[in-house]
């Protein structure tokens, strides 16, 4: 399903005619990562900036950004997300609460049968009789208010009333995970020096050929997390040793105080792996973070 997802966008940027560098420049998103989402590969990244990738795609080729994310989040469960069944459930559930909230007329008691003689009514009764007549159509004037207010409120006011949350954009949302996602800037000259602790034995290098990211777990207390650019460097300090996720595998070459590690991976593969002072070794399952 996420094949077919990916198709429907690129489809959709198609028949607008617009190309992936329009995008990637009016987006800032890196043209690596706009290709991956067309083939369908969505876990070069964590979850929360593929979504904020895929509604600035949406938004840049004409398409509803919150249909897109429903869509992107069905495909990943392999279900179709049919927008019109959704649409035709909410308006039952919308009938439903008005149907429940209407006000039920009181029935009229039946008119008991009176068998007894026939007495003309005095001129008394007469008055008595009007006067209730008056005093029901009052009655049933007021009762038609409230009935007309009540179906006013519940129909278009209160079912109206719902409590927005704006959404925030990829801009907001690149800012607010700013400790998480750190895009390190390319010097060819001299190495990114980060997390330096004192006492600290191990010097992780890690360079990078072309877009990657990295998430580690340093001395199995302290989480750190990068998206690298090509031609990167990124030097982190540890005391014992690392565990990470690596993303493009194939992007990425690890020196440990300075001596070259024997590491291999495919192009965009996740691998698992841990390095301390006796070298590099792969995991079977990811870190527990």
């Amino acid at each position: 399903m996420l094949n077919k997802f990916a198709a429907e966008l690129k489809e959709a940027r198609q028949r607008n005619e617009i190309s992936l560098q329009q995008i990637a420049a009016k987006t800032r998103i890196d043209f690596k990562f706009l290709e991956n989402i067309e083939n369908g590969n969505f876990s070069f990244l964590p979850e929360i900036y593929i979504k904020a990738f895929i509604r600035e795609y949406a938004k840049s080729v004409g398409l509803n950004e919150q249909i897109t994310l429903n869509k992107f989040d069905a495909a990943k469960h392999g279900k179709q997300y049919d927008e019109l069944g959704n649409i035709e459930e909410e308006i039952k559930k919308q009938k439903s609460e008005k149907e429940e909230t209407k006000p039920k007329t009181a029935q009229t008691p039946p008119i008991a049968r009176s068998y007894e003689a026939y007495t003309p009514p005095s001129p008394e009764a007469g008055k008595s009789s009007k006067f209730d007549k008056k005093n029901m159509t009052i009655a049933g004037i007021t009762g038609g208010i409230i009935i007309l207010f009540l179906i006013i409120y519940f129909g278009f006011i209160h079912s109206s009333s719902e409590i927005i949350v704006p959404e925030k954009s990829y801009d907001e949302v690149i800012k607010d995970n700013q400790p998480r996602f750190e895009q390190a800037t390319p010097k060819p000259q001299t190495a990114d020096v980060t997390n330096t602790v004192a006492g600290d034995s191990l010097s992780l290098l890690i360079k990078t050929d072309d877009s990657s990211w990295v998430k580690i777990l340093l001395d199995s207390s302290r989480v750190v997390e990068y998206t690298l650019l090509p031609h990167s460097f990124k030097d982190i300090k540890a005391l014992r040793n690392y565990q990470m996720i690596v993303g493009n595998a194939s992007a990425i070459q690890f020196k440990l105080n300075n001596k070259p590690l024997n590491f291999t991976g495919g192009k965009h593969e996740v691998k698992y792996v841990s390095i301390d002072s006796t070298g590099l070794k792969y995991l079977q399952t990811p870190p527990n973070f």
